[in-house]
């Protein structure tokens, strides 16, 4: 499990050296990337991040060929709201991290590839810190000056998308997955926003979805959009991406159902668990832990169905409420499973 919905559309990407590879282009020196291999660029293992940070930042390290030498380059995204002031330091332990490995796999080697620092970054900000170690050094700018051979000296490649357009990600030359993901980043803190400027961006959707697994793909960023909306307005979201999308859309969009079913049965588990310990604390009986972990989990089915029906076909009359929270487990498996494919609400609840 990945620890943020950023990290995952991130890292299954990204961590795709196609997408890699047109991304990287666009944000390295030209006379950099004319001297890298792209096409021998290839993933490396390993994350190198602090564990208290994965919340607001995701890694990837790749390796490539540049000119006779292999080069890492190591991209840091950072999905906060602010900017963080010691960046380039953080890098530093990080670069550190990734030579340790290398020596590690490497012990005869009296040198060390060249690590090319990325950081990919949108906030409410931008960027507003330094991107150069040494002006992190707290000396007078003279003594900077005279000390700057005996300290570290380094500068990361900053890709701050908070303030870009929509012109200038739709124009640049990466993939069409790779904008798309971009933009959605980009517009990430304004979930509704990001719907209703989708429509704009049919085409581009379109050609993710022409491109081979673009079904799959484009199935991660319907879910990326619905994990980061409100969850107190599921239905409207929805609808409003299903126009937006595009017909085509609707079969991977209907995967979402697919999630709200598991989180539902894990929420069940959950509920079942702790009603569970409350009953067999109050009667001390096995007997009781296990039917209040039944009830837990029929009760989060209930409420999952409740939730699939609402998407579906809209508010429910207060009749078919209370039928869903009477039914057993066999009447809801039989109405979850029919849910998706049935026309009306009349045809789900149908007993068959």
């Amino acid at each position: 499990m990945t620890p943020t919905p950023h990290d995952a559309l991130f890292k299954a990407t990204f961590s795709q050296p196609e997408h890699a590879a047109a991304a990287l282009r666009e944000v390295l020196p030209a006379a950099v990337a004319a001297r890298i291999d792209f096409a021998t660029l290839a993933l490396q293992s390993g994350s190198f991040i602090d564990q208290k940070l994965a919340a607001s930042q995701s890694d990837l390290l790749f390796s490539a060929r540049l000119e006779r030498a292999s080069v890492f380059i190591y991209v840091l995204f950072e999905h906060q709201s602010t900017t963080h002031p010691l960046m380039a330091f953080r890098l530093l332990a990080y670069m550190v991290r990734i030579w340790h490995g290398y020596l590690e796999g490497h012990p005869r080697s009296t040198r060390i590839p060249a690590i090319l620092p990325v950081v990919l970054h949108h906030s409410d900000t931008g960027w507003n810190a330094a991107v150069a170690f040494q002006e992190l050094i707290d000396v007078p700018p003279g003594t900077l000056a005279l000390i700057a051979e005996h300290v570290p000296h380094f500068r990361f490649v900053l890709d701050d998308i908070s303030a870009e357009t929509d012109e200038a990600l739709r124009a640049r030359a990466m993939t069409a997955l790779g904008r798309l993901v971009l933009w959605c980043f980009r517009h990430a803190r304004r979930p509704e926003e990001l719907v209703a400027r989708l429509s704009g961006w049919y085409d581009l959707v379109r050609e993710v979805r022409r491109a081979p697994g673009g079904g799959a793909a484009l199935a991660r960023v319907w879910r990326y959009i619905l994990s980061i909306a409100d969850p107190a307005q599921p239905r409207e979201l929805l609808q409003r991406l299903l126009a937006a999308a595009g017909p085509e859309a609707e079969e991977e969009i209907v995967t979402i159902a697919d999630y709200l079913r598991e989180q539902g049965r894990q929420a069940g588990e959950r509920e079942g668990r702790q009603a569970g310990e409350r009953e067999g604390r109050q009667a001390g009986e096995r007997e009781g832990r296990q039917a209040g972990e039944r009830e837990g989990r029929l009760e989060g089915q209930r409420s999952t169905l409740l939730k699939l029906l609402r998407l579906r076909f809209g508010e429910l009359p207060e009749p078919v409420v209370a039928r869903v929270r009477a039914a057993d487990a066999a009447q809801i498996e039989g109405w979850i499973e029919r849910v998706i494919t049935s026309p009306t609400l009349e045809d789900v609840l149908t007993e068959r």
